[in-house]
């Protein structure tokens, strides 16, 4: 019999697991980092709002930032994935734009459209295009790591933008950075499913929702950890995935799930933690009580802040989608159908 470890071995040739298992010590290096960014040009400006910019890997911190304002920030954070800028976004917007390797194309188009509006811009990139452009436009460019899948780059990526907020005063950092980040090493490697011990949850969950049509639900302030699980189901797995949020699925979705055959060849995977609204834990616990699904799999996001649970999230979901690839014969970094669109859209 093949073991984790031996699959990951013949399958993981680009070192995907790797990356993951990194992911504490990138967030530790890039907090430590910030500490001599320049960022004279902006640190006493006023700011209506932020609009982060990006696609794929590089879009999701966007999310991340939005919901952890949503509970406890001073400025609304939204996400805007795609060419151009929505219509209201004026100058005295803070534009952060993020492509990791620097030459996304959605990404570059956008900023474009801020850097003519007058915004002020903070770029984040390996180089590339972006780095030209922000450069020359006398705006601020933020250097990442490179040589990574953005997928893989979420500790340089998501740990950049969030320093970012923390050294502008528009959104607070927890007060023991150093023991969040010993705790988050310590959930890599109670998920890291290569040691090949005998009762491995990780491999436990992937078995199970292998050949079923998966389903990921959070509750409110998880909401991003939901969708970013799908699109690491989508590209590191290779499989379909969808998600939802609680409440809003308890207005429409929940119906679907309580007819007769529609769990069929279903499972489902939610995430919770210990800050959920006492009325979601409510409904939640009526949704487990009455739905019948199996199998379900509560993922409680460990941690002493909100940031920490949404981190504890992104360490369960890297681990199990590669889980998952390496089980159905694939490589985690293969992407082979965004790579075909590329190249069509580059002729």
């Amino acid at each position: 019999m093949v073991t984790p470890g031996e699959l990951a071995k013949s399958l993981d040739s680009s070192d995907m697991l790797g990356h993951i298992r990194n992911f504490p010590s990138d967030l530790s290096k890039v907090w430590n980092d910030a500490e001599s960014w320049d960022l004279s040009a902006i640190e006493n400006a006023t700011f209506s709002g932020v609009i982060c910019l990006g696609m794929g890997g590089s879009a999701s911190g966007g999310d991340f930032l939005s919901c952890l304002s949503d509970a406890d920030g001073c400025l609304p954070f939204v996400a805007h994935r795609g060419y151009d800028l929505p219509a209201w976004v004026s100058e005295n917007w803070l534009v952060i734009s993020t492509s990791y390797s620097g030459n996304t194309e959605e990404t570059i188009d956008a900023t474009e459209a801020a850097i003519g509006l007058g915004c002020s811009v903070v770029g984040l990139s390996s180089g590339g295009a972006l780095q030209a452009l922000l450069e020359e436009s006398n705006q601020i460019w933020i250097e990442l790591p490179g040589g990574q899948p953005p997928r893989s780059a979420f500790g340089h990526i998501f740990g950049a933008q969030i320093a970012l907020a923390w050294r502008l005063g528009i959104m607070s950092a927890p007060d023991d950075l150093e023991a969040m980040v010993g705790r988050l090493v310590e959930s890599v490697e109670a998920c890291d499913f290569t040691q090949d011990s005998e009762d491995d949850v990780i491999l436990e969950i992937a078995e199970s929702i292998l050949n079923l049509e998966i389903s990921v639900f959070a509750t409110q302030s998880l909401a991003p950890s939901a969708y970013r699980a799908v699109c690491q189901l989508n590209e590191n797995g290779g499989v379909f995935a969808r998600s939802h949020v609680f409440p809003e699925m308890n207005h429409n979705e929940i119906v679907a799930w309580g007819e007769e055959n529609a769990v069929d060849n279903q499972s489902l995977l939610i995430f919770s933690w210990d800050g959920n609204h006492d009325r979601n834990e409510i409904r939640l616990d009526w949704f487990l009580d009455n739905i019948a699904v199996e199998p379900t799999w509560g993922l409680l996001c460990e941690g002493d802040s909100h940031l920490e649970a949404l981190l504890y999230s992104v360490i369960l979901m890297d681990w199990l989608s590669c889980a998952v690839a390496l089980l159905r014969g694939k490589d985690p970094t293969a992407i082979g159908p965004i790579v075909g669109l590329k190249e069509h859209l580059s002729q």
